[in-house]
């Protein structure tokens, strides 16, 4: 019996370090949505204009907001238009948000994220997805365990022509992070 007990106790501990290894925040949750895009869309072609570009995402946007209303209850990653346009949310404890942006038209895009609210400890990842299905992490940030407001800015280099997806996770079980996120 205290075999059994034993086996159990470390087979517990290793399932808890394995868990822990696989929590943070990586460029995977954004993969889905960068090759629907890329399927719809096809291979990056430089010389599709943004105004047009953008009109054809926006049949998309309205048909995805209205099912999902890109809110924070959204099922799986959420748009996140490089206009720079606010979008908010708020990650409960131990959960996730993900934004994914159409494939850029301008080389440098700066992500800009603001807590201004909660005091969980928050992971940042940001990374590029390109149509050949390189996904490469730009940055990773974390947010400390405090109740200030606080800014972080993130620039992206060399990324025309690539999707970018933004992953927040909330490493707090009882407190929670109340943000705005924009990508100009």
């Amino acid at each position: 019996m205290k075999k059994i007990v034993v086996v159990f106790t470390l087979a517990l501990f290793a399932f808890v370090g394995n868990v822990e290894a696989q929590n943070p925040p990586n460029c995977n949750q954004g993969a889905n949505v960068a090759e629907k895009t890329w399927e719809k869309w096809g291979p990056w072609q430089p010389k599709i204009q943004l105004i047009p570009f953008k009109a054809e995402v926006a049949k998309l946007r309205q048909f995805w907001n209205w099912i999902a209303s890109n809110s924070s209850a959204t099922v799986g990653p959420r748009r996140l238009e490089i206009d720079n346009q606010n979008e908010t949310g708020n990650i409960l404890g131990k959960t996730k948000s993900t934004f994914v942006t159409h494939p850029s038209f301008n080389n440098k895009v700066t992500i800009t994220i603001e807590k201004f609210d909660g005091k969980a400890k928050t992971g940042v990842t940001i990374c590029t997805h390109e149509r050949n299905g390189t996904i490469n992490t730009v940055t990773t940030y974390q947010f400390p365990n405090e109740n200030s407001p606080r800014t972080k800015t993130f620039v992206v280099n060399n990324a025309k022509g690539k999707i970018i997806s933004v992953a927040m996770e909330n490493h707090s079980v009882g407190n929670k992070f109340k943000y705005r996120i924009k990508a100009d």
